[in-house]
């Protein structure tokens, strides 16, 4: 029926906006809460993102960058991402033994390098 077929095309679940809630500080959300949210969660996130992929070409560029994100959100009238930004994209490594793990690869800063 209607409602299986939607279910299985969606990207996020209920376990997702579990997680997202927590990271959040929201500890305790119901599977009813977190199943009536997940749909309007992931069409909010498509649609930030589609505006994004606007500013991206419009930018002539091929790489989609935290600032198209943040144009995307002013113009959604939310507030920006803070602490994500610059020219570089990052840089994920393959985290060994693993097929679908990965992380940021950052560079080491040392303490006494930075004082001085």
């Amino acid at each position: 029926d209607e409602c299986t077929l939607r279910t299985h095309m969606s990207l996020l679940d209920a376990s997702c906006i579990r997680v997202i809630a927590e990271s959040v500080g929201i500890a305790q959300v119901s599977d009813e809460v977190a199943e009536a949210l997940a749909p309007d969660v992931e069409y909010r996130l498509r649609d930030i993102v589609q505006e994004a992929l606007k500013f991206m070409r419009h930018g002539r560029r091929e790489t989609l960058t935290c600032d198209d994100i943040n144009f995307a959100l002013r113009a959604r009238s939310c507030d920006p991402l803070y602490g994500y930004s610059g020219t570089d994209p990052p840089r994920f490594c393959r985290a060994k033994g693993t097929q679908d793990v990965y992380y940021l690869d950052d560079a080491e800063l040392h303490l006494a390098d930075l004082m001085a």
